[in-house]
């Protein structure tokens, strides 16, 4: 049964908010922490009246890892939905899909959202190790699943996907590379066939700047003892890419990663066909910051193209290899998590908090597309979430419900990290 935990606060709002905007606390738990699912992955269901969310373990075990459900329009109650650590919805917001072990399986479950209804649709082999990275296709056919494709004995393994296909049953595996651990995917937001196969894919050459392997036999992340992250003249940078969900037709996106212009790591599509946006870090000599960059993927002859030389971490030339600045004319470009509503217009981000996160704040932006001139945007603060950034569950990663009236995001400012609302706030307009 639905119950409420929601309470209004004002600790977010600042004198430079906008004037009414309100702020809810939607889970209180001292329990465990909440935290909203990474902005990748679908979350919201297509009227933007239900978002889900994720309830962590509690420390003594007695309290499982759960996926709820938050009703906005039932004034933000909230209810269990399934004992799992991951689900997303389908694009029209009908089903909750999550794909559990059942054996040495993958199982792929739908829940019906409404009734209850739970159906085992197909099952696939169990990966050595999963990545928390599950994306839908817009036609609600295809699910993609991030994993680890080593046996645990093999040093450099590569990182791929499995694509489990609800419409007919069936299963396959794309093979990435040893540098995908952090992967990203996002299916296309697309249902036209053209483009709702595509899913994105950012990696490096599978090397650190001192030669070892990216990725353990285990598939763990080597967080100890790593190298400097950018180092000048050298490959330890991601590269955004886009493969049809068949493991065919690779391309990159011209971005730029040479010594001054390296990825932030966060995309998402911005319109439903072909565009793609990145948060990128952009340090020429005496200068940082940390723009929002447009582009649309571009081919390349063959798979191992993509790590032939500094050359293809470059700007390439091409048909399509136009890259825009969205935030060229802000004051300070300063972009980390972000998402668009289901428009493309209008957006929500946070700042940078790597560094310092008491100083990482939240605003909303509107994309404007002159007729004379390259698409751009424009800003308006909105809130200070005053989280830690200690850990993926209290960072911001802020995003839009699809029309754009509800932005979510995480805080730990009353403890445990958890969930929150913005609403009753309006956008900037050119």
């Amino acid at each position: 049964m639905p119950h409420r935990e929601d309470q209004e606060r004002d600790e977010f709002r600042t004198p430079c908010s906008p004037p009414g905007m309100q702020v809810v606390q939607v889970t209180y738990d001292d329990a465990r922490s909440a935290e909203s699912f990474y902005p990748d992955l679908p979350s919201w269901t297509a009227d933007s009246t239900r978002f889900i969310f994720k309830r962590n373990a509690s420390a003594d075990g007695s309290l499982k890892e759960e996926v709820w459900l938050c009703n906005v329009a039932d004034g933000f109650s909230i209810r269990p939905l399934v004992e799992q650590p991951f689900a997303m919805l389908s694009p029209d917001g009908r089903w909750a899909y999550y794909v559990p072990r059942v054996q040495d399986k993958l199982e792929v479950r739908r829940l019906s959202v409404d009734t209850g209804e739970d159906i085992a649709v197909l099952d696939a082999p169990e990966p050595f190790a999963r990545r928390g990275c599950y994306t839908i296709s817009a036609d609600g056919e295809r699910i993609c699943v991030g994993c680890f494709l080593g046996d645990g004995v093999t040093e450099g393994a590569p990182w791929g996907a499995c694509v489990l296909d609800a419409a007919d049953g069936s299963w396959r595996i794309i093979e990435f590379g040893n540098g995908y651990r952090n992967m990203h995917c996002q299916y296309s937001h697309d249902p036209d066939p053209r483009f709702s196969h595509d899913i994105t894919a950012m990696g490096t050459d599978g090397k650190l700047s001192d030669g070892s392997w990216l990725t353990p036999p285990d598939g763990s992340w080597r967080w100890k003892d790593m190298p400097p992250p950018f180092p000048k003249g050298q490959g330890n940078k991601g590269v955004h890419q886009v493969v049809r969900d068949d493991g065919t037709n690779w391309r990159m996106l011209p971005l730029g990663n040479d010594d001054d212009v390296v990825s932030g790591g966060h995309i998402t599509w911005r319109r439903k066909s072909y565009s793609l946006v990145a948060s990128m870090y952009h340090h020429p000599p005496g200068r940082w910051r940390a723009p929002l960059f447009e582009a649309s993927p571009i081919p390349i002859d063959s798979i191992e193209q993509r790590w032939l030389g500094e050359d293809m971490l470059k700007q390439p030339a091409g048909a399509g290899a136009k890259v825009i600045d969205l935030s060229r004319k802000l004051a300070r470009a300063d972009s980390c998590h972000f998402g668009f509503d289901g428009s493309g217009r209008h957006f929500v981000s946070d700042t940078d908090g790597y560094n310092e996160g008491a100083y990482s704040y939240l605003y909303v932006g509107t994309c404007v597309e002159p007729a004379d001139d390259d698409p751009y945007v424009i800003a308006k603060y909105l809130l200070l979430p005053r989280t830690s950034w200690k850990g993926q569950p209290a960072h911001p990663h802020a995003f839009l419900s699809p029309d754009a009236k509800y932005v979510v995001f995480q805080s730990d400012f009353t403890g445990k990290p958890q969930v929150h609302v913005a609403y009753d706030f309006e956008y900037p307009e050119p």
